[in-house]
């Protein structure tokens, strides 16, 4: 961010694009017999509030290409495999 020269301040990074835990959790299972099946927020209760759509945004420029989140699991996964 120093090099960029980047506007001091607090960012978040998260990879490019969106999916609900339930895509998630298929991505991640893809390859295996496992049967992911989608539950409901009223299905999974928990004390903590959680918004109905809540999506982490790169709104701030930071000079950095953040990769699709599939690619970057992908990546992952492919690494943990070693």
């Amino acid at each position: 961010l120093v090099d960029n020269k980047v506007e001091y301040g607090v960012y978040h990074c998260c990879n490019d694009g969106q999916c609900s835990w339930y895509e998630f959790a298929k991505e991640i299972l893809k390859d295996t017999d496992v049967d992911v099946q989608p539950v409901t927020s009223d299905q999974y209760p928990t004390a903590a509030f959680r918004p109905h759509y809540s999506v982490m945004k790169l709104a701030k420029e930071t000079g950095f290409v953040f990769p699709d989140w599939k690619e970057a699991l992908d990546e992952f996964l492919s690494e943990v495999k070693k």
